[in-house]
């Protein structure tokens, strides 16, 4: 438990808790009723979830030293070009932009992960590395969204798996391995990628907002700029990032 109480006595992860619950005070304050309970509720299961990224370092199976990302800074520019891409597009800014912008991004990282002097040769073991350390945060998520769901959940995950391995591949591989690289800072690159999958979540949350912006931006941190960080956390004590793609599709399924 020690390494964990030192990370969360980092300035960065205290600012991040920080923003998290003056996000969560002002979802209250704007919204009253019953949102202290949704809002506490969210947070006492993202922490069950947190802690059980956490554990699955404990296991014997587990990676946790970082993968050597040749080309990081190269990679970090084409991650933040595809970044830009997919906010053009659900910021409604320019969505036929944003798509030239995503191809490009992916298409340039991908051409430095097969162009990268053995980085083609390693991206594959990351891609299939040994997901048992991962097995009860994957049940934790599966078994009380299939009780509640019924016998349809199975086909709902299923059709959630592209999203939802795309979305934690992008996140992890694209982002944050090589913005951790670049700035030697696991906790900063961490919580700057937590940041901006949450603002990218941001216009999906408007129409639940009532078109409040701010209330909107405060629902993405709370909620998946949350789910980012534990994210972060779960491959920093496992760099296996498909799995925790199939327990985002389970979550969102």
């Amino acid at each position: 438990m020690t390494d964990l109480r030192s990370a969360l006595g980092r300035p960065v992860i205290l600012g991040f808790l920080a923003l998290e619950m003056a996000a969560g005070a002002f979802i209250v304050l704007r919204r009253g009723g019953t949102s202290q309970e949704s809002v506490g509720l969210v947070w006492l299961g993202l922490a069950v979830v947190g802690f059980l990224a956490w554990w699955s370092g404990r296991h014997r199976l587990a990676v946790e030293r970082p993968d050597h990302v040749d080309r990081a800074r190269s990679k970090l520019v084409a991650a933040t070009v595809g970044a830009i891409g997919i906010g053009c597009w659900t910021w409604g800014l320019a969505p036929a932009g944003g798509a030239v912008l995503v191809l490009a991004g992916c298409g340039a990282w991908l051409g430095l992960a097969v162009l990268g002097r053995g980085s083609g040769d390693r991206l594959p073991a990351q891609l299939l590395r040994d997901p048992r350390p991962f097995v009860p945060l994957l049940l934790l998520v599966a078994v009380p969204r299939a009780l509640a769901t019924g016998p349809g959940y199975g086909i709902g995950a299923l059709l959630a798996l592209p999203s939802g391995i795309a979305q934690q591949l992008a996140l992890l591989l694209g982002l944050f391995a090589p913005l951790e690289a670049v700035l030697r800072r696991t906790d900063l690159a961490a919580v700057l990628a937590a940041l901006a999958f949450g603002a990218l979540h941001v216009p999906m949350n408007l129409s639940q907002a009532g078109g409040d912006l701010l209330l909107a931006a405060a629902n993405a941190v709370v909620f998946q700029a949350s789910v980012g960080a534990v994210a972060c956390l779960g491959y920093v004590r496992h760099r296996a990032a498909v799995p925790l793609g199939v327990t985002h599709a389970l979550a969102i399924a």
